[in-house]
């Protein structure tokens, strides 16, 4: 069973730099996999490095003139690569050398599979709340068995590719930031019946801390977008999601913005569960904020 590493890029040279590196200190072999980088239109100097960058195992590189977004340049990846799983990764993790192993290993093991690696920050990280936030998201909350399809995400996780074929990869139409990799797990479970599984050992460090502003603005960008088209396409989503029960008369009182300016400060405090709550309940702000000035179809 041979791997292909998908990753796309766009403007990260030094970061990818280090997660490419790390993938030179794999136990699985040279030979056991290829790498496929997607270069999403960058500005920076990445071009260059990856043309003269000679790794020990096969590399590709697939260069897109413009920034297409996440979904157009992984399934770029996807048309390039050659293995029977294609991992998909982030330009911003450091590997353990088991990581392939543990995602071949569930592949090896049964057919109809997908793995969700995982990701946890890198002890270089001053760890503040929002950086102790997201790591506990998503499959976090889980850390075994099956997920359901709203905890997959694409920063660290493997499908067969005959699988993504069927499907027809990722949905182009997800421009902006965010749920393309939720909508394309979706499909998977619903339309093959793959069971979606937490891989403990397939561990990747995330070296590329984001502020709460920055996760704060990405929301609203998602809301805008990425939110309501696949709510738009698959209705049964938001209720999945739970995002049906925000349109009781409690949550429109709670989620206005003299509410929201009260409880912002207390998330830059490390107040364990309750800073927790209340970046859940920025994250939700944001979210629907961003839905009420959707950008042009």
């Amino acid at each position: 069973m041979r791997l292909s590493v998908v990753t796309p890029t766009h403007g990260k040279r030094a970061l990818l730099e280090r997660t490419l590196r790390s993938l030179e200190t794999q136990d699985v072999g040279p030979d056991a996999f290829e790498v496929v980088v997607v270069d999403d239109g960058s500005p920076d100097d990445t071009p260059a490095f990856l043309a003269g960058y000679r790794p020990p195992y096969v590399l590709h590189v697939v260069r897109l003139d413009e920034n297409r977004g996440r979904a157009f340049a992984r399934n770029r990846g996807i048309d390039r690569a050659g293995g029977d799983v294609v991992v998909f990764l982030d330009d911003d993790m450091e590997l353990v050398p088991g990581f392939l192993a543990a995602h071949r290993a569930l592949h090896a093991s049964t057919d109809l599979v997908a793995g969700v690696g995982n990701v946890v920050n890198h002890p270089e990280i001053v760890m503040a709340p929002i950086d102790r936030y997201m790591s506990t998201r998503g499959a976090q909350k889980v850390q075994g068995g099956r997920l359901p399809w709203r905890w997959f995400s694409s920063n660290n996780s493997s499908v067969k590719r005959a699988h993504l074929a069927a499907i027809g990869g990722f949905d182009e139409r997800f421009r902006h930031y965010g749920f393309e990799d939720l909508e394309l797990a979706l499909r998977l479970e619903k339309e093959l019946g793959v069971e979606i599984r937490f891989v403990e050992e397939a561990r990747s460090l995330h070296i590329h801390p984001h502020t709460l502003e920055e996760v704060l603005a990405k929301k609203t960008l998602c809301g805008r977008d990425s939110m309501p088209y696949l709510f738009a396409k698959h209705p049964e989503a938001r209720r999945e999601m739970g995002y049906d029960r925000f349109d009781g008369p409690i949550y429109r009182m709670l989620l206005t913005p003299a509410v929201y300016h009260l409880v912002k400060p207390l998330a830059r405090f490390p107040l364990g569960p309750v800073t927790n709550r209340v970046i859940d309940y920025l994250v939700l702000y944001h979210y629907l904020e961003g839905m009420k000035d959707p950008l042009p179809a």
